[in-house]
């Protein structure tokens, strides 16, 4: 049943494919990063794209750390939409978007602010989604159940990035599920 709806949740995932449980393979993958885009393209709000071949010093300032990536801020003291770059993928490539304004977030966090409501109360985003299936396949946990004891596991490699079209007062944001390496999804958020 559980191996069912795994196979179900993804497969309402673009481009989503459940893999077997292991040390450092993705449980999902999808091709919202599929895009290539050369080092510091004017990219639109919310799409994030595969940028090869760019160093860590041309990135700008390393300004965030979690689970294995690290965010760079080509414009640290600014407040408008700039580049902002991403690294720890398996393909050695890093990906980057345009943002005003990006924070990480553990899963630990995304359970306990996800959960403290029922689901039905709750839009489920792209990327929420794809949470559920990384947590089922890995936790052996339904949608609305917290991980468990596997959840440092878990986290370890699996971080949320939130990044906002301007630095306050922001009435939707892009929220980037990152997990074993990949781009594993992608939703517009809204309060």
């Amino acid at each position: 049943m559980k191996a069912t709806l795994t196979v179900l949740v993804c497969a309402a995932l673009a481009g989503c494919g459940a893999v077997a449980v292991g040390g450092g393979t993705p449980l999902v993958t999808s091709d919202v990063d599929a895009a290539m885009a050369a080092p510091g393209a004017q990219l639109s709000f919310g799409d994030i794209a595969t940028t090869c071949g760019v160093s860590s010093a041309a990135m700008g300032t390393a300004v965030a750390t979690a689970s294995g990536y690290t965010v760079y801020d080509t414009s640290p003291g600014s407040t408008a939409l700039r580049t902002h770059y991403v690294d720890g993928f398996t393909d050695g490539c890093a990906r980057q978007f345009t943002a005003a304004l990006v924070l990480t977030g553990d899963v630990d966090t995304h359970e306990a602010v996800r959960y403290a409501r029922p689901a039905s109360e709750q839009r489920y985003s792209q990327t929420d989604t794809a949470y559920e299936a990384i947590k089922l396949a890995f936790c052996r946990v339904g949608t609305g159940e917290r991980c468990g004891d596997r959840i440092d596991v878990l986290a370890r490699r699996t971080v949320f990035l939130t990044a906002y079209p301007q630095f306050t007062d922001s009435r939707s944001w892009k929220e980037f599920l990152l997990h074993e390496g990949t781009v594993a999804g992608s939703g517009t958020e809204t309060p």
